[in-house]
This record gives structure tokens, C-alpha cells and sequence, in this order.
């Protein structure tokens, strides 16, 4: 049996290094609420904690937690990335066979155990990304002044507080990306917790009428719906960034477009604005982008520098 506990520093939250996914829940959580800017994403945490709570869930047995949870748990968090790239691209014929492809996994244990705990780990990575994000605008305080910030920590939270959004809106390109993967990890999870439910009910199924299997049936519903899935998505990842027509690159166009506009509708408004004032006015007032996206689109329009 592979041991519960991952090695030092594999998984750090919110300053937290984690060794035990099982055991340290009520933890980790303690150590997000401790956030300074915690209760502005207070539904996205308790979002993903309940879903992490229901998922370990799947390892109750007779209200104490089944002995191969906690190493199944960790195994499945260190092979997160592989696993998500055989989800993702293999011709697998459904999640649970997707993850006891690989070594080191329990073969033991039930489908809806598996899957729940797949789910669980997309929750862990999205509290993972969001809390490490809030963390950093911390901890780039203390380039201010270290001493001043110390203090203002120990006797004045809400201060420090203010100064800890200050920070983070420092920078909102990384906030989008924060956002976006956190929102991406909690949808891959839900999708990934529902299935593991009808896992569940499939495990709870015992009827058989001539024959008829109804766990069979479902199982082969569901491997079909999981290849249909893996299929599309593969195609849709080998073909998306190559086409011009593609979100991402839509989406990018669009951006320079309205900079463009924007720019020279406030170069004809001052033509002597200076390059800093341009900047700071397509992003506080025409609320465009961030300060690094906007400069970035200026300069590929050849408005920057002036």
C-alpha cells in the first residue's frame, strides 16, 4: 500500500505545506480563512470545500474512513498530471479504467471511490491556485516595508487588509488567469463528483432479470459517454490554437481593437497625452484591460511610446 503522505512540498496552500490530504482538511481550510481578502471569496471556498467534503465522503465505511483512503488520495494527487492528460486524449473506456491504468493506484478500490477522489483533487488544485494568488498579493506587502507590515498584520487587520487589495489590483492578468483556472478546475470537479454518484448508485444495484444486467447496462452508458467526451475534447485541444477563428485568438483581437479605438479616440481628445497618462486612461477609465495588457496592445499598435 503506498503510503498517505506526500513528500514536503509538493502541495503548499495559502503558506500551508500539506502532507495529508485525508487528515488535514480542517487545516487547510483554517489556513484560507486566515487570508486577508478570504471573505471576498468566501463562496468560491466554501464551494470547493463542500465539494471536497462530499467527495472524501466516499471513503466512509461504518462512519470511520476506509484504510486504503488516505494512500489512494495521495497517489492520485502526485499522478494528477498524467491522469489528467490520459482524461483528456486517451481512448479510455471510462474514468475509473483511465486511473487504474496506472501503477501505484489501488486496484481495490470501487469505481464511485475513484472517481469522487478525482473529484476531489481538481477541488484541492482549484483552492490551491485561488488561495496561492491572494497569499502572493500578501506576501508582496512586505517589499513595502517589512517592519510596518508586520505590524499592521498584529494590530490593525483591516489596514492591512486595504493594503493587501491595493496589491492585488496591482496586477489583473494574473487575477483573470486565478479566476479562470479556479473556475475550470471546480467544473472538471462537479462533472467528475456527478459521475462518481451514479457510480455509486450503479455499486448499489443488484438486479438481474434473465439477461438483463442493469449495473452492466449503465456502466456501458456511461464508458460511452466518457469516450464521447475524451474524443471531443481531443479534437477541440489538437485543432483550437491552430485556427485563426479560435476563442482564444478571437478573443485577442477583439482586446487590440477596442485599445486601438480607444487610443485614438484619446489622442485626438490631447494629442500631447503622454504615453503614461494614455495608459492610465484606457484602464481606469474606459476599463479595458490591465495596465501590463493595455501597455502590451499600445505598443503591437504603435501608440506607445509618444
Amino acid at each position: 500500500m503506498e503510503d498517505e503522505n506526500m513528500p514536503i512540498g509538493v502541495l503548499e496552500i495559502a503558506g500551508y505545506d500539506v502532507s495529508c490530504l485525508l487528515w488535514e482538511q480542517d487545516e487547510i481550510e483554517q489556513a484560507v480563512k486566515e487570508l486577508a481578502l478570504f471573505p471576498q471569496f468566501r463562496e468560491h471556498f466554501t464551494e470547493a470545500f463542500d465539494l471536497i467534503n462530499y467527495a472524501t465522503s466516499f471513503w466512509l465505511e461504518e462512519l470511520s474512513y476506509s484504510e486504503r483512503a488516505g494512500s489512494v488520495i495521495a497517489t492520485m494527487f502526485r499522478l494528477r498530471d498524467p491522469i489528467d492528460e490520459h482524461v483528456g486524449y486517451a481512448d479510455a473506456a471510462s474514468l475509473p479504467d483511465v486511473i487504474r491504468q496506472f501503477s501505484g493506484v489501488d486496484r481495490g478500490a470501487a469505481d464511485s471511490q475513484l472517481v469522487a477522489t478525482y473529484a476531489l483533487v481538481q477541488a484541492v488544485q482549484a483552492v490551491e491556485v485561488l488561495a496561492n494568488w491572494l497569499f502572493a498579493s500578501e506576501v508582496d506587502l512586505y517589499d513595502l516595508d517589512e517592519d510596518l507590515i508586520v505590524h499592521l498584520h498584529a494590530t490593525d487587520p483591516k489596514k492591512y487588509a486595504e493594503l493587501a487589495q491595493v496589491e492585488r489590483l496591482k496586477n489583473r492578468d494574473v487575477e483573470i488567469e486565478a479566476r479562470e483556472t479556479f473556475r475550470i478546475l471546480m467544473g472538471d470537479a462537479h462533472r467528475a463528483y456527478m459521475l462518481a454518484d451514479l457510480y455509486k448508485q450503479i455499486e448499489n444495484i443488484d438486479v438481474l432479470k434473465g439477461t438483463y444486467n442493469v449495473s452492466g447496462f449503465l456502466h456501458k452508458a456511461l464508458s460511452n459517454a466518457f469516450s464521447a467526451k475524451a474524443y471531443q475534447r481531443a479534437s477541440s485541444a489538437g485543432k483550437a490554437n491552430s485556427k485563426p477563428e479560435s476563442e482564444k485568438q478571437q478573443t485577442a483581437a477583439e482586446l487590440f481593437a477596442r485599445v486601438s479605438q480607444s487610443a485614438k479616440r484619446r489622442i485626438a481628445a490631447n494629442p500631447t497625452i503622454s504615453g503614461a497618462d494614455l495608459v492610465k486612461e484606457l484602464v481606469e477609465k474606459d476599463y479595458i484591460a490591465s495596465i501590463p495588457t493595455v501597455r502590451k496592445y499600445l505598443k503591437k499598435g504603435r501608440f506607445l511610446p509618444r
